[in-house]
């Protein structure tokens, strides 16, 4: 006969065992990511940097409850069904801070959206749809408290999918939403469209990889009682960190390609970030770094060499040999020496 305990461990906390190892090695990526922003981009907005702080807090707090909870179900309560079988606060704090982190890195990418592109219709369907996610994720954690067993959460199908799905829409209108306004900053010029490109590109993986764990963990959520849904779930909130600070760090990337003067015909062509804008990059953020190269100049000494005869003979010697040498003509007691230019 089945241990009941090993059974609850193998359905429900072997998928958010698996789920915590991948948000672990997430959050090393976020601390990396974290350090180099700093270390880097010193002249950013203040408030910005407070911004990546409190992403970085929430992200830590997420972790910490994380591994808390694993250890303290599967070490400290070991074989006690009870502990198995229900959620605790720190389960529930999964729920909660995945909306609240869903939320902070949508409301940013909908202001980036509003500085591009002005489109008011827009950025409030991507923050109403942000709102629902995270609101919903914080409903979820909240009722998950109210009904702690593991064998209920079925019943919670109405708020797991306004959360996760509403967070999942979030994400392709804002993939929609820049990939369309930069396509039409294209110029025509090659270095400015291969800049665009490659901010489309990453626009385009970013949302789309948290849109697809979004999906899956719902895919996963309606389609078997068994918890494999926890483990995208632990994914998906660190990867809205991660592609929050990838699109700040990729600046460093674009840099020397966005930001170039070039001297052509003795004008000066400015070719600028995305959206024609060489004050901002990334849609607010201010970039202060320029770049100017200049191509070499040659500079060519034409000298010609003539030779005269200075004692009266009009005869001019053009031998390559008497060039620029000091000469002395038959009969004559003359020396000259010939003159360059």
């Amino acid at each position: 006969m089945t241990n009941p305990a090993a059974a609850l461990a193998q359905n429900a906390h072997g998928p958010s065992l698996a789920g915590i190892f991948m948000n672990v090695m997430l959050y090393g990526v976020m601390l990396s990511q974290s350090f180099f922003y700093y270390s880097t981009y010193k002249s950013d907005p203040q408030w910005l940097k407070c911004y990546v702080a409190v992403l970085l807090f929430a992200d830590t707090l997420n972790s910490i409850f994380n591994m808390w909870w694993i250890y303290n179900v599967l070490v400290n309560n070991f074989g006690d069904v009870t502990a198995l079988e229900n959620a605790d606060w720190l389960f529930e704090s999964e729920e909660a801070l995945a909306g609240i982190i869903a939320m902070l890195v949508q409301l940013f990418f909908a202001w980036r959206i509003l500085r591009l592109t002005r489109n008011y219709f827009t950025v409030g369907v991507i923050v109403a749809a942000s709102l629902i996610g995270g609101l919903s994720g914080i409903g979820t954690a909240i009722a998950v408290g109210m009904r702690p067993a593991f064998a209920g959460f079925q019943h919670l199908k109405v708020i797991v999918i306004l959360w996760l799905m509403g967070a999942a829409v979030c994400d392709v209108l804002i993939t929609l939403a820049l990939s369309w306004h930069l396509r039409q900053q294209r110029t025509g010029f090659s270095n400015t469209d291969t800049i665009i490109s490659k901010i489309i590109q990453l626009t385009v993986s970013n949302g789309l990889l948290t849109a697809g764990f979004a999906v899956a963990d719902v895919v996963a959520f309606l389609s078997t009682p068994r918890g494999i849904h926890v483990a995208f779930n632990y994914t998906l909130v660190k990867l809205y960190g991660n592609s929050m600070m990838c699109s700040l760090n990729s600046r460093s990337l674009l840099i020397t390609s966005s930001d170039k003067t070039y001297s052509r015909g003795g004008k000066d062509l400015s070719i600028s970030g995305a959206g024609g804008r060489n004050d901002t990059i990334g849609g607010g953020v201010t970039n202060n770094s320029r770049i100017s190269t200049r191509p070499a100049q040659l500079v060519v000494n034409v000298e010609t060499h003539e030779l005269v005869d200075v004692s009266g003979s009009n005869t001019i010697k053009h031998d390559p040999e008497w060039m620029g040498r000091r000469y002395s003509e038959p009969n004559s007691d003359i020396k000259s020496d010939a003159v360059a230019l």
